[in-house]
């Protein structure tokens, strides 16, 4: 059983007590990409006496190696913090979030548990797309915002136009503003009073006589424990060897241990009412326990309001390259789904792959994510099918007509970049819906076709805008769309992992392309290979394969040219019949060379 390098170990024996009444302040840092989070939270936990600086990894809370190499924070990660002001005793629970539009969801998990949110800005980038979003989502659920100016010690820092654009955008008065620096701790330390100081207690943080009631915001599977459920006590407190249940299947466990994060996990006899820790099940079905689920000690009539179930976007088949791996790959999906809960898989049959999964991501990022964390996690070789996305059907007077998922797109870029991002999202399909600016930087909005989204929009974007570009996008519907299926054929016979939806007029670019693709990548049979695009019932692209040759001719010493044109047609007979009941071969290899872009 091969165990996540990032996951939590314990901790016992607690040089202080962690069991004296203290004031309570639940809060999580969110910020778009790169904008500081991670380092913030070390300085804070620095400040708390959790770690001693310069004697830890930076970036503590980002476990996961693959958030480390690639700078981004990809799992919300709590930790619990002690602090000390005015004579009074604070326990602090940090939550830090994921800044990628991929991971919105796991914000949206954290902004459940919390009373009040850190919301950072980068001084060198101003407001980007993900800041507003998550800015909207921390309002709507009537959170305190502190807002917070990072990076104020950089050359290219633009402290007061970020300052004008961040109080403009929340109409708020410019001196309420935080200003600070993550990396050398400047201001650290007023920024941790003013979260004392502004965002409220949790409520009822002394009653511990009612039922328990508990939020579960996240999980993770461990061998010997079974699911560890992160949860988050609204009522009541929850106990060593305490009976619970589950609202969601009415399951019942007894607590095994219950504790706090710090940041790894730490034993202690209780979680109070207001606290985030952990709770281990030893449940070992991993079924059992849904994120977003309910856990308490009685009969459970009206479930904790947490977050609503998240709808994968786009989806792709996963098969591994060696097929004696499937039962692996089964088993790590089923306990990547344990923490993240807009992952979905449902069992496939290939003929060219075998056996494997089509999977639902949230978008590109957490596709490549899964991927990597498949191969290093759970040593998995996987190949990923081109991503695609739900066309919706339906017979209208005896006709099939389909209708495509439809976004809205916020796009924020400076001013000076207007034009390139009109001319691309117009190459898009997209539709302009507003504008506004503010602070220098512009907020576009767009009506747009997922499937274009999807194809590589982010990526133009970024290079238009050189780097400064940045989007958000949420589903809002479903609108008709002129498509239909291609179907790629291989001596006539179609090859179900390249059917695809595309529309009409980009129809024949695209049988085109893959046509070509496949004469280098498949190789060359006993027989030809006839390649095709077949749209609408109709060929609208074709290639081919030479067959290998034998010199059947070699073996002829003298004679005419009648024998050797007899051995001749002989062959060309035999090469026919085999094209017509022969299979042809079509190795993994070429699969994935064909799903992956060339540079």
């Amino acid at each position: 059983m091969i165990i996540p390098s990032f996951v939590y170990t314990r901790k016992y024996s607690p040089s202080v007590s962690y069991n004296e009444e203290m004031n309570i302040r639940n809060f999580a840092i969110i910020a778009h990409v790169d904008h500081g989070k991670s380092t913030l939270a070390d300085r804070l936990l620095e400040l708390t006496g959790v770690v001693t600086r310069d004697k830890h990894e930076d970036q503590l809370l980002d476990r996961n190696p693959i958030s480390r190499e690639r700078g981004i924070t990809i799992k919300l990660a709590p930790v619990q913090m002690h602090y000390t002001n005015n004579n009074t005793k604070y326990t602090l629970n940090l939550i830090d979030t994921p800044g990628h539009v991929d991971f919105s969801y796991e914000v949206e998990r954290t902004l459940a548990c919390v009373e009040g949110v850190i919301l950072l800005v980068d001084a060198t980038k101003g407001i980007q797309a993900q800041t507003i979003a998550h800015t909207y989502k921390a309002i709507s659920q009537n959170l305190t915002l502190i807002p917070v100016i990072n990076k104020i010690d950089s050359p290219y820092a633009q402290v007061d136009k970020t300052i004008q654009s961040l109080s403009g955008f929340l109409g708020i008065d410019s001196n309420t503003v935080s200003t600070i620096s993550a990396k050398d701790g400047t201001n650290i330390e007023k920024l941790l009073d003013r979260v004392i100081r502004e965002i409220p207690p949790p409520k009822d943080s002394t009653d511990n006589k009612n039922p328990v009631s508990s939020l579960i915001f996240d999980s993770y599977y461990d061998q010997y424990q079974g699911v560890i459920a992160f949860v988050r006590v609204f009522d009541g407190s929850l106990q060593k060897g305490q009976r619970v249940k589950l609202y969601a299947g009415q399951n019942e466990f007894i607590t095994d241990e219950v504790g706090i994060f710090t940041p790894d996990l730490f034993a202690q006899d209780e979680l109070s009412t207001g606290e985030i820790g952990y709770v281990v099940t030893k449940l070992k079905d991993i079924h059992q326990v849904s994120v977003g689920d309910t856990l308490s000690d009685a009969s459970i009539t009206t479930p904790q309001p947490g977050y609503k179930k998240v709808k994968p976007m786009i989806y792709s088949s996963v098969f591994p390259t060696d097929e004696d791996a499937f039962p692996i790959l089964k088993e790590a999906f089923e306990k990547l789904s344990l923490n993240d809960s807009a992952l979905t898989t449902e069992p496939i049959k290939s003929n060219s792959l075998g056996t494997g999964f089509r999977v639902g991501f949230l978008g590109l990022l957490h596709a490549d994510v899964v991927r990597e964390r498949l191969e290093r996690e759970f040593n998995v070789n996987v190949i990923l099918t081109p991503p695609t996305v739900e066309y919706e059907e339906k017979v209208v007077g005896g006709r099939v007509q389909f209708s495509e998922p439809i976004t809205k797109v916020s796009v924020v870029v400076p001013s000076d970049y207007m034009g390139d991002v009109m001319r691309i999202a117009s190459e898009s399909r997209a539709l302009f819906d507003h504008m506004d600016n503010s602070g220098g930087s512009t907020v576009m909005t767009y009506t747009m076709p997922l499937s274009e989204l999807i194809s590589g929009f982010f990526d133009t974007l970024k290079t238009v805008t050189s780097g400064y570009g940045s989007l958000d996008w949420e589903l809002t519907g479903y609108a008709p769309v002129e498509v239909d299926k291609m179907e790629i054929l291989l001596n006539d016979n179609p090859i179900e992992e390249l059917v695809r939806f595309v529309l009409q007029e980009d129809a024949f670019s695209i049988g085109r392309e893959i046509c070509d693709r496949l004469k280098t990548l498949i190789p060359r049979q006993q027989y030809e290979v006839k390649i095709q695009a077949k749209f609408k019932g109709k060929i609208i692209a074709s290639s081919r394969v030479s067959a290998l040759r034998k010199d059947v001719t070699a073996k002829l010493y003298g004679g005419d040219r009648t024998r050797k044109d007899k051995l001749l047609k002989q062959q060309k007979k035999g090469k026919k019949l085999m094209k017509q009941v022969g299979t042809v071969e079509v190795p993994k290899e070429a699969f994935l060379r064909l799903f992956t872009k060339e540079n």
